[in-house]
């Protein structure tokens, strides 16, 4: 269950939601962490990125102004709101930050799903939701075929990944991964269930037992190991002497 102290009421994409998100290890990069080049190229990088934040608290050089972030921003609530309305639920909390305290994780899902609450109300039963809006019709066809999280992980492993790691920090045993083109006059909603304890699934024609719960064990470990290593390199250079 995710506790109600690690939802940040930072407005999203302000500068205090920058902020807060320095030196994290995120949702949406952590796909670095599980590659089969883990700490090498791509992923020594992103680390020694999040360090440097850590070191000059400054915020590296991000993405999030792109035109294809801007187009997925204009219509992701859009998508969540439908979403919310196809399903029945009630309660949704959208794009908020959920930072974990004395830890480098943290998670901006699109949209958090609370089914019910602790009888100490101190924590919340949640399903996390992500949006992507494609602008080309390809990009949004290409995941509309996806009829399984395998299918998706096939296809795109970065949304893959960034939904179970949205399910890890959010401490889900569901997850939904949401592709919607408003353009479309049919077929502009699709939608795949994440289910942590999935009892199998098929990876290269393979079956495969409980993959979306051997993959987020994967991911933590990865994570654990990144979340130190982290730890060392900052330590090392924090000691040298400043010139």
């Amino acid at each position: 269950m995710l506790n109600k102290a690690h939802i940040s009421k930072i407005k999203p994409m302000s500068d205090e939601w920058m902020i807060a998100r320095r030196g994290k290890l995120t949702s949406s990069e952590n796909h670095n962490l599980v590659s089969d080049k883990f700490m090498t190229t791509g992923c020594r990088s992103y680390l020694y990125r999040k360090v440097g934040e850590l070191l000059t608290n400054v915020t590296a050089t991000s993405d999030l102004n792109t035109e294809a972030t801007i187009h997925g921003l204009m219509y992701e609530a859009e998508a969540v709101q439908k979403l919310a309305r196809v399903y029945g639920f009630k309660y949704i909390i959208c794009q908020q930050l959920i930072a974990i305290p004395g830890t480098k994780f943290g998670s901006t899902p699109d949209g958090i799903i609370i089914m019910n609450e602790s009888l100490d109300e101190q924590m919340y039963n949640v399903r996390t939701v992500e949006v992507k809006c494609p602008m080309t019709y390809a990009n949004y066809i290409a995941l509309a075929m996806c009829k399984t999280p395998q299918d998706l992980k096939a296809e795109n492993k970065e949304y893959y990944w960034q939904v179970l790691d949205q399910m890890d920090n959010c401490d889900a045993m569901h997850g939904y991964f949401v592709a919607y083109h408003p353009d479309f006059k049919a077929g502009n909603f699709h939608v795949i269930e994440f289910r942590k304890m999935q009892p199998e699934g098929t990876e290269n024609e393979k079956p495969v037992s409980f993959p979306i719960a051997k993959d987020l064990a994967f991911l933590k470990t990865r994570k654990e190991t990144a979340s130190a290593y982290m730890d060392s390199l900052f330590s090392d250079l924090s000691s040298r002497q400043a010139v």
